[in-house]
């Protein structure tokens, strides 16, 4: 530890690139946090804060009203779980016909054959037994290939035996009798196929493996020839053949729970507000009965059950938060992320408690007011939209799915009141990753409160509610919606500022152009600022045709190349025919100049706090790539000690999340495509496809989550924006042959305009050099005549 210092860079940063993939598996304390607060909110939503009841008996006068809580249904349990037994017992099994093995054995059959025609020696003879014996499993004679060379044992097998086993085995066919022996109810034989289903009421009337075999040697008694050559076909088919009905236990218990769930069985049923005993009455021992049903259900103050079960779910929906649907992991959530979601989900389940308890404390002043109705005030839909201005849409979603769960569990509602949950919070987050301004999200409140009145009337359906409580859950969910749009506003400055995020309003901020940063850009290095210009419009279309956050690629676009204001006149894009300074530096010195464009860049965003996301790309838009036409100079230039690689090489590191591997590629992109002679659409699908391949063979996407497929989008994206940036336009008279009262144009020279941070070897290139060395990855250049393939299929 004492050496750390004296590391290399480019160690260090593969150290830190190590750590990072490591911590895609590896969550930290930030998830424990997560976890102990859902342990927590489970346990919170697991004590009943109601009043404590006492039980009355028989002969009591009742202290109060009883009225029942709930819906209740009672029964004879020792007749109905007699009578259940009885119906398990007499369910069928339940087989998958597959008819994949009948299909097999043809096709082994026909392949055996086929090879047996095509030996000639004996030596081929008898490898083919010995290779037939081990792909069989059993030993076979010596006479094996001769006896089935035989014309009359392939028409045997072929037009006899082979399609009585075939047809005997798409009838079905058990692995062993034995399993379905303890079923008296018989064999229920279900073709996934086509969906049929045909019971056998004996089980004996579906053949085994074994009866298959004991038919298969009486069957071979019909073939002419010798006994050895009976033997040899007998053991080839036994050796092949497979069961076609495969038991399906989940299926025949299913079945079985189905049925029993029918059996009809001798009920009493207790209806919810219904009063079972008026205060001074005298209870009887049929009221008794019914307290007594119902008691076991309400009684004690912690229920370990539910508490158990909401541990588990809960957990289960934060694993969203770490995989993708796919299973693969995600890029890993930092520390403060889990904190934050967890503090999230915190406030709101608690604050959704509490409404639950004061609701019950008006319920019993007014015997009107329904306790259920505040549930619908809950401002779920104002925490996922605060989400959402932070987060991807996928793990906004899941969190919405954790907010919806406990808001719901802590106002002990039912499955409509979820979906109202739910349903309001994808809704609003719909609406906040559409607003372009804080102006636009207050005009939102209108769709937003047309949506959750709509939610709320097919969940209050949902839940069969009574017209009475109409009134009350509508100015309910009038106030959710206002305290929605209210807390977002509201929590939206204090998150970033807690926290540090950088929100889409905040980022939104950085895309005026009245910006600090992007005015020193403009006014500093032009020629750089119309290049970020275009990538930025570049990798917004790229991202939304992969689902990656196009606000912050956008962004970050703008602002990759900040490094380069201090140092503009070193980049061709800013020199504008003036003398080229890397004439008079070293290769070694030149390349530092370049390299250190994207330190100062992210020194920049971090001294005028841009976010971390932001800064993050600055960092990585050149991953650890090589400045090869400074290397090959330096080479060139020395016979003694070649140069180091390393100091040639961007620090990295590379590209850790998709938004950071779009502005690579658009930024690579987008600067060597000004050496294209004559770029036509077919010339810039092939130079595309070119870049992106060089980057991707040099590993430069390795640690982000860019796909093949992803790649394909994000070229057709690229090609569409460059094919409107180099459009073509008409071909105007020659100017010679122009009447000479109108005087022609003074003529403009033309220049080809490189970026040289990602054209690296036309970056200190004067204009007229059509070569371009992208991070080390097209060598001497990428000449769109020569660049083919792509990344379609």
């Amino acid at each position: 530890m004492k050496n750390i210092k004296n590391i290399p860079d480019r160690v260090q940063t593969d150290m830190a690139s190590a750590l990072s993939r490591l911590r895609k598996y590896y969550p930290g304390w930030g998830y424990g946090v997560l976890c102990l607060v859902v342990i927590l909110l489970s346990a919170l939503a697991s004590i009943d804060f109601t009043p404590e009841k006492r039980f009355v008996t028989a002969g009591e006068i009742a202290p109060r009203d009883i009225v029942a809580d709930r819906t209740l249904l009672f029964e004879d349990r020792e007749a109905t779980k007699s009578r259940r037994e009885q119906t398990r017992r007499f369910q069928p099994l339940v087989c998958d016909l597959v008819l994949a093995p009948s299909t097999e054995l043809r096709s082994r059959i026909q392949s055996i054959l086929i090879r047996v025609n095509q030996a000639e020696t004996a030596e081929e003879r008898e490898e083919l037994r010995v290779t037939f014996g081990f792909e069989l499993g059993v030993d076979l004679p010596a006479s094996t290939v001769l006896v089935l060379s035989e014309n009359r044992t392939q028409n045997f097998i072929t037009q006899s035996l082979l399609p009585f086993v075939e047809s005997r085995l798409r009838e079905g066919v058990l692995s062993d009798m034995r399993t379905a022996m303890s079923y008296p109810g018989g064999i229920m034989v279900r073709n996934l196929d086509s969906g049929e289903e045909v019971l056998h009421p004996e089980a004996q009337a579906v053949a085994d493996i074994k009866s298959l075999e004991a038919e298969i040697v009486q069957k071979l008694k019909d073939m002419k020839g010798t006994a050895p050559g009976r033997r040899v076909v007998s053991q080839i088919f036994l050796a092949m053949l497979r069961p076609t009905l495969l038991p399906n236990l989940e299926a025949t218990k299913t079945r079985a729970d189905d049925v029993i769930r029918a059996v009809p069985a001798v009920m009493s049923k207790i209806t919810r507000g219904e009063i079972l005993l008026h205060q001074g009455d005298r209870v009887t021992a049929e009221i008794q009965v019914k307290l007594q049903a119902m008691w076991p259900k309400t009684q004690g103050r912690f229920n370990f059950t539910q508490f158990l079960g909401l541990v588990i779910v809960s957990i289960i929906l934060t694993q969203g938060i770490l995989f993708s649907p796919s299973g693969k992991a995600t890029a890993s959530l930092r520390q403060k992320d889990y904190v934050f979601i967890a503090s999230l989900v915190a406030v709101f389940s608690l604050l959704a408690k509490g409404l639950f308890v004061l609701g019950k404390q008006l319920a019993l002043q007014s015997t009107t007011f329904p306790a259920e109705s505040l549930a619908f005030a809950v401002p779920v839909a104002g925490a996922a939209a605060l989400a959402s201005l932070i987060f991807t849409t996928r793990r906004y979603v899941v969190l919405g799915l954790l907010l919806a769960f406990f808001c719901t569990v802590m106002s002990q509602g039912g499955m409509g009141l979820f979906l109202f949950y739910f349903f309001s919070s994808m809704w609003n987050t719909w609406l906040t990753a559409r607003t372009q301004s804080r102006q636009d999200m207050v005009w939102s409140i209108w769709p937003l409160l047309l949506g959750l009145f709509a939610m709320w009337a097919g969940a209050t359906m949902v839940q069969d509610g009574a017209y009475h409580r109409y009134l009350p859950e509508f100015l309910s969910t009038l106030g959710g919606g206002i305290l929605s749009m209210l807390l977002t506003f509201a929590l939206a400055p204090v998150v970033e500022m807690v926290f540090g995020y950088t929100t889409r309003f905040k980022l939104m901020e950085f895309m005026n152009l009245e910006q600090p940063l992007l005015r020193d850009l403009m006014l500093n290095a032009p020629g750089t600022y119309h290049h970020s210009l275009i990538v930025s419009n570049m990798v917004e279309a790229a991202a939304k045709a992969v689902g990656a956050h196009s606000l912050l690629c956008k962004v970050a676009a703008l602002y990759h190349d900040i490094g380069k204001i201090s140092k503009a006149g070193y980049f061709i894009e800013n020199q504008f025919a003036s003398e080229n300074p890397h004439d008079k530096l070293s290769p070694s010195m030149s390349a530092l100049v370049l390299i250190s464009h994207t330190k100062q860049g992210e020194e920049l965003g971090t001294q005028h706090n841009l976010g971390r996301e932001v800064t993050d790309i600055v960092r990585q838009h050149h991953g650890t790539g090589v400045i090869r036409y400074f290397y090959q100079k330096a080479l060139n230039q020395t016979d003694v000690v070649p140069p180091k690689i390393e100091d040639f090489s961007y620090p990295g590191p590379k590209p850790q999340t998709r938004e950071a591997a779009i502005v690579m590629l658009a930024d690579a992109v987008e600067a060597s495509s000004r050496v294209l002679g004559d770029p036509t659409p077919n010339r810039l699908r092939t130079h595309i496809d070119g870049v992106m391949k060089s980057i991707f063979a040099d590993g430069q996407l390795d640690e982000s989550e860019l796909t093949f497929r992803d790649l394909d989008k994000i070229g057709d994206s690229f090609l569409r924006i460059l094919t409107g940036i180099f459009h073509h336009r008409i071909e105007y008279p020659d100017r010679r042959k122009m009447p000479p009262s109108k005087p022609a144009p003074k003529p403009q020279s033309a220049t080809a305009a490189l970026s040289v941070d990602n054209a690296q070897g036309a970056a200190i290139s004067r204009p007229g050099v059509a070569s371009a060395n992208i991070n080390g990855g097209i060598a001497q250049g990428l000449r769109a005549q020569g660049a083919t393939g792509g990344f379609k299929t």
